[in-house]
């Protein structure tokens, strides 16, 4: 019978030039229905016939509408399906018949169905490599799934999703067939798609006449918006381009998600949009409006416990990264065919959120596991570059669990206790343990002043196991359960705590606080005010160009390396080439020291740019009591577009009187003067033949008090402007330097 049709197909295709435009590919896939398209050069006659074999034995008409000159997009829909059933069909327009083509659909969500699907964005063609989608979809997706699971394309994957950018100009009409649905027709025709537009489809007709995606948006914006249901899984589809970059779609987005977490079936929500709010490889391409739906389904998963994924593209290559107090991924699924981003030819930036990133071809499969112990396992599968060729292989792997149990709280070792001597200090807590089997993800410390866990920490600093950047793991020699720390002030009282992350995004919980007291320290504290920008620019003087201080990611910019601010010397919301800011601390309390030749500033702090092209630096200046410049340090600096922890000593000259801190940035390419600073320090270092006097500097306010109140009262007893009776020591009526001596130790005893 088979045979026959395509006898009869063949014919007719010789007698009236009747052709396929695009091959059959399925959309919206229902347990009892689904949609099937195709395109024809002409004809508008629309029918499916189907069945459970391939006899086949149902008949059903649709409808055809005109795409672009005469050809005609035809579209049935069959009904009465039965759920997870195979199914075989071939399209009819007139005399043109396609091949017989199989689909699963879909199961009902009470059945508890594990399955897969594929994420891929960004095939636009790259002239260079022109048939690397066709590469993509034959030797890559059916290649690997045939290999690895099954030849049986259909029951081993049962859904496409596709973040954008699906041809280079969305308004060629001959792009679509030529270039996206002929090199993917082997896939197409056996597994549904759902896509959403990126800025290359540049809103065009087409998208919306090619594809049927369910019509639950918000009313007018149908199929910009959209969600999908399968299984324990809901996929939902957003629009990130220019024009629908709108507080209406977030509202709705608000919705589906609370529909989400109260819907029992639903175990994990995937998100697909194009536009990625941070990119390692290609940060030009990032966009404000995606930060709004990544917080939005992070309060999702952090109230629901249903962890989640954004699946975007833009960016031509790998990333894996995740939010760092929520169960959610984010993860770029390109390329599938557009021209690579390579390490080094953009603005790129190694973000915290970010593990992994890979200027590869490839795509992403998705192992979802229903049932009573839910998960889902990611895994990058690589062709390779232009530099090197890969043949599907495992390039990156997570499994997220819904029912996690998070890792053993980690015990504190030390330091603990007094006398902690204040170089040096590794703040170590019992190694990872987890009782599920998840290996370690990441560590995150905090250090208190006073032990006042109310206030922010003094430390915040969040430790991955891994970061792969510019292709090596930067974390490669990393001990999660240890965390060097810069000098601490010495006799002070500190706490530190820690927890742990494991592989399936679960933190522990926080250690109990260990308290430890530093022992009398060789060095000051931080003899600067407002060191990171906590406190906006006070008590800093700018004096040439601007100096900002910023939060994350405002005007353009970055993450703070300590705290929620920085400085942005030679600034990002106003700008210039050249900027200067410093800040003078005056040291006369320490003259006896710095005059003897026991005294020297140590300096330093962060520094970072943006891209690896604008220059911070910073230097000290000493000037005696006559406000004369006496000496300079040398300048610390640095080109890194990652902050960069830099410092120095250097002996103080004789008679300095005053230390100015300089900050300086320079603009050497870009609109902005990205020239960075956090955490920045100035602290005297003082040989130990100084520490054994009272210094101005070492006494806390109330003892500065009682000297003072001694310095007055003896000089009015010595001066004769009192008589103080309890001076007069000797009952003699006089007073001597005896009964002077005396009273002080009477008030210093008090």
């Amino acid at each position: 019978m088979l045979r026959f049709y395509l006898i009869i197909h063949c014919i007719a295709s010789i007698g009236f030039s009747q052709s396929f435009v695009v091959e059959p590919y399925l959309q919206h896939a229902e347990p009892a229905s689904i949609h099937i398209l195709w395109e024809t050069n002409e004809n508008e006659d629309t029918r499916v016939e189907w069945g459970t074999t391939p006899m086949l034995g149902y008949n059903t008409s649709g409808t055809a509408f005109t795409n672009t000159g005469a050809s005609q997009i035809h579209t049935v829909q069959l009904t009465g399906l039965s759920p997870d059933t195979r199914y075989y069909y071939r399209t009819v327009t007139s005399t043109l018949y396609s091949a017989v083509y199989d689909f699963f659909t879909p199961p009902l969500p009470q059945d508890n169905q594990s399955f897969k699907i594929v994420a891929m964005s960004d095939m636009q063609k790259d002239w260079s490599n022109w048939d690397k989608f066709e590469e993509i979809v034959h030797q890559g997706i059916i290649g690997y799934i045939s290999h690895s699971y099954s030849e049986d394309i259909p029951k081993e994957l049962q859904m496409v999703l596709i973040p954008g950018d699906l041809v280079d100009y969305g308004w060629d009409a001959y792009q679509w067939p030529d270039h996206f649905f002929s090199p993917a027709a082997p896939l197409f025709a056996h597994v549904p798609l759902y896509p959403v537009m990126g800025n290359h489809e540049y809103d065009s007709e087409y998208f919306l006449n090619y594809f049927h995606l369910p019509e639950n948006g918000t009313e007018g914006y149908e199929e910009h918006w959209w969600y999908k249901d399968y299984s324990n899984l809901r996929v939902i589809g957003m629009d990130t381009n220019p024009n629908y970059q709108l507080d209406i779609q977030l509202s709705w987005l608000e919705d589906v998600l609370v529909d989400a977490c109260y819907h029992p079936h639903i175990d994990f929500v995937f998100a697909q949009l194009h536009h990625p709010y941070k990119s390692e490889l290609w940060i030009a391409g990032e966009l404000d409006y995606t930060g709004e739906v990544i917080s939005r389904m992070e309060i999702f998963t952090e109230e629901c416990g249903k962890p989640s994924i954004h699946f975007f593209g833009h960016t031509h290559g790998y990333s894996r990264g995740q939010s760092q107090d929520h169960e959610h991924l984010w993860v770029n699924v390109a390329s599938a065919g557009g021209n690579l981003d390579y390490w080094g030819e953009y603005e790129q930036r190694d973000y915290a959120e970010f593990t992994v990133s890979q200027d590869e071809w490839g795509f992403v499969i998705v192992e979802v596991q229903a049932g009573a112990q839910p998960d889902f396992r990611l895994k990058r599968i690589s062709r390779g570059n232009g530099d090197y060729f890969l043949d599907n292989a495992l390039r990156d792997e997570i499994r997220v669990k819904l029912h996690n149990i998070p890792p053993v709280k980690p015990t504190g070792i030390s330091p603990e206790g007094n006398g902690i001597n204040t170089d040096g200090i590794v703040l170590e807590a019992d190694t990872f343990t987890d009782n599920d089997g998840d290996e370690a993800m990441a560590a995150h410390w905090q250090v208190f002043a006073d032990c006042d866990l109310s206030n922010p920490p003094l430390v915040d600093a969040f430790v991955n196991s891994e970061n792969w950047y510019y292709g090596m793991n930067t974390q490669e020699s990393i001990e999660l359960n240890r965390l060097p720390l810069e000098i601490l002030d010495g006799s002070s009282q500190y706490c530190w705590q820690m927890r742990y992350r494991d592989s399936s995004l679960g933190w522990s919980d926080w250690s109990h606080p260990l308290t430890f007291q530093t022992e009398e320290s060789q060095y000051t504290a931080n003899l600067l005010l407002n060191p990171g920008g906590e406190n906006g620019t006070e008590h800093w003087q700018v004096l040439e160009g601007y100096m900002e201080s910023l939060e994350a990611y405002a005007c353009d910019g970055i993450a703070p390396f300590n705290g929620s601010f920085y400085f942005a010397v030679g600034a990002l919301c106003n700008s210039a080439d050249y900027s200067e800011a410093s800040q003078r601390v005056e040291v006369a309390e320490y003259s006896h020291c710095i005059n003897s030749g026991a005294a020297a500033a140590y300096f330093g702090g962060y520094l970072s740019n943006w891209g690896g092209s604008d220059h911070p630096e910073m230097q000290l200046i000493f000037l005696n009591e006559e406000d004369e410049i006496i000496g300079e340090s040398s300048i610390l600096d640095t080109y890194n577009d990652a902050w960069t922890s830099l410092s120095e000593s250097i002996a103080l000259p004789l008679e300095t009187y005053s230390i100015e801190m300089v900050l300086m940035g320079t603009r050497n390419a870009g609109v902005d003067n990205d020239s960075y600073f956090d955490d920045v320090f100035l602290k005297l270092f003082r040989d130990e033949s100084c520490l054994d006097q009272i210094l101005p500097g070492d006494l806390n306010q109330d003892t500065v008090h009682d000297i003072l109140d001694i310095i007055l009262m003896v000089n009015l007893i010595l001066t004769g402007d009192i008589y103080d009776s309890n001076a007069d020591m000797n009952g003699d009526g006089s007073i001597n330097i005896l009964d002077v001596i005396s009273l002080v130790n009477i008030i210093l005893d008090s």
